[in-house]
């Protein structure tokens, strides 16, 4: 595998996050041509924006490890039309995020957007996160990731067969011994949207975040197996995400006249 598989790694967190460097290191288990493009800061919560119309710079780190002031898809873009166009990249893996990307969280995810646009670049996709306590923002344990990172990725490289999808990879927050398998999941629909208004103590301004978890929850999709049953979880996404059946059942009913 180390000869024949040409790896690119970003993340949202930015190129100097611990999950970053964890993730590099399990890619080189992996492989031994693994490049390294990610933003220069953090650009959590970004989704799938490009930086359009406003000039980036490409800055070396390190002999394989570049940084840009933009980002995820920004990353992943130049990664592998510009850095690697002589050979694209076969997998882009991007994280390893601080927190968990499940449920329709996934939607404004730099992470998922990362490994996303990897998919549309035409490699595959992987986007992975390691679940955390919220409420304790600077407690975060890698255990997880680090005894199953390599492992998680090589099965899925292995049973991947539809370029039409990437993939979302979550690990518990519990020791390593703890977690019950790996689990292919859906990710949870949310009843309505998580993010809603919260006041600041600054007079006039307020903050967008997410308050508390919408419910009820399907207890086989993501956030139940993850955050309650300690699997590492897998959720295929789908880059077509046209409603066929919609398409189908409208055929016909619309009309621009009276």
């Amino acid at each position: 595998m180390a000869d024949q598989l040409r790896i690119l790694v970003t993340n949202d967190d930015g190129v100097d996050a611990p999950g970053i460097k964890l993730l590099e290191k399990i890619a080189r288990e992996l492989s031994d041509d693994v490049w390294v493009v990610a933003p220069a800061g953090n650009q959590s919560g970004v989704g799938h924006k490009f930086t359009l119309g406003t000039e980036l710079s490409l800055d070396q780190r390190d002999k394989q490890v570049f940084a840009i002031e933009g980002t995820p898809a920004d990353c992943v873009a130049i990664g592998m039309t510009h850095v690697l166009r002589d050979r694209p990249a076969d997998v882009v893996l991007s994280g390893i995020n601080r927190g968990q990307n499940i449920a329709d969280i996934v939607h404004c995810s730099g992470t998922a957007a990362g490994a996303r646009e990897g998919a549309l670049q035409g490699a595959l996709g992987i986007a992975l996160s390691q679940s955390m306590d919220f409420s304790d923002e600077h407690l975060i344990e890698w255990e997880c990731s680090q005894r199953f990172g390599a492992a998680a990725i090589k099965t899925i490289i292995e049973n991947h067969a539809d370029h039409d999808i990437y993939y979302n990879v979550n690990f518990p927050r519990c020791a390593a011994v703890d977690v019950s398998g790996i689990e292919l999941v859906p990710h949870q629909r949310f009843s309505k949207s998580a993010f809603e208004y919260y006041p600041s103590d600054n007079d006039g301004h307020f903050f967008v975040t997410i308050l508390k978890t919408p419910t009820p929850l399907d207890a086989a999709a993501d956030c139940v197996r993850l955050l309650e049953h300690n699997a590492v979880t897998v959720t295929p996404m789908k880059l077509q995400q046209s409603d066929f059946e919609a398409i189908n059942a409208l055929k016909g009913k619309l009309s621009l006249t009276d």
